[in-house]
């Protein structure tokens, strides 16, 4: 539950960067995932982590994307 209340402040009161969004829909997933593995069966337990992972690698790849134009997110790496 902490997760999620983190996560939703996050998303809330730092929208305006894409590395906190990023950052705060992996926490939701996290919730969901702590949340979900006692509830869910084995195998659609499974297809949510397999979810949760290719969302994960798209988020990574959408931050990579925009860190090659300097100035599209604010960040200097």
């Amino acid at each position: 539950m902490m997760f999620l209340f983190v996560s939703l402040f996050m998303f809330i009161f730092k929208w305006q960067r894409l590395i906190f969004i990023l950052i705060s829909l992996e926490f939701m997933m996290l919730s969901l995932f702590l949340k979900f593995s006692y509830v869910l069966g084995e195998m659609m337990f499974f297809y949510f982590m397999c979810f949760s992972v290719i969302s994960s690698i798209l988020g990574m790849v959408v931050m990579v994307g925009n860190m090659k134009f300097f100035g599209s997110d604010n960040c200097i790496f």
